[in-house]
């Protein structure tokens, strides 16, 4: 709203919320991008290693909300929640929206097969961004 809306009232303000075209939020810090890569390669391991194919569908929804939240961080683009999350994936970058989706429905409804297509998007995603952070990471 803030970034796409219409100037109701004469301000200042408009010049500092809304951006260039393309980049609408500052890129992430070194820091913020090392804790959600950190986060969604645990996330991606619990997933690897899960047996129980009903704690999968959690897993599966949580992964694909963080898999797209770092993709759009990583962009600069403006996040979502719920149906807004995928639409602003979708406007962001079609082609990963799809495939990261589909996947991740495929996981979702043959739960006790091994997710291989949904791994690899969400990889996909983690390697744009630096790659898996595993070893030697620790929140300050």
């Amino acid at each position: 709203m803030c970034a796409e809306g219409v100037l109701l009232a004469d301000s200042e303000t408009p010049d500092r919320v809304q951006t260039t075209p393309g980049r609408r939020t500052p890129p992430p810090t070194t820091e913020e991008l090392d804790y959600h890569r950190y986060a969604l390669t645990d996330l991606l391991d619990d997933l690897r290693g899960c047996p129980d194919p009903l704690e999968r569908v959690y897993l599966v929804t949580h992964l694909l909300q963080r898999a797209a939240e770092l993709a759009l961080l990583t962009d600069g683009h403006w996040l979502g929640g719920g149906k807004w999350l995928s639409r602003r994936l979708a406007a962001a970058d079609p082609d990963l929206h799809t495939h990261l989706t589909e996947a991740a429905s495929a996981a979702l409804s043959t739960p006790t097969a091994e997710p291989a297509l949904f791994t690899a998007a969400v990889e996909e995603i983690l390697d744009r961004t630096g790659g898996p952070l595993w070893t030697g990471y620790s929140r300050r």
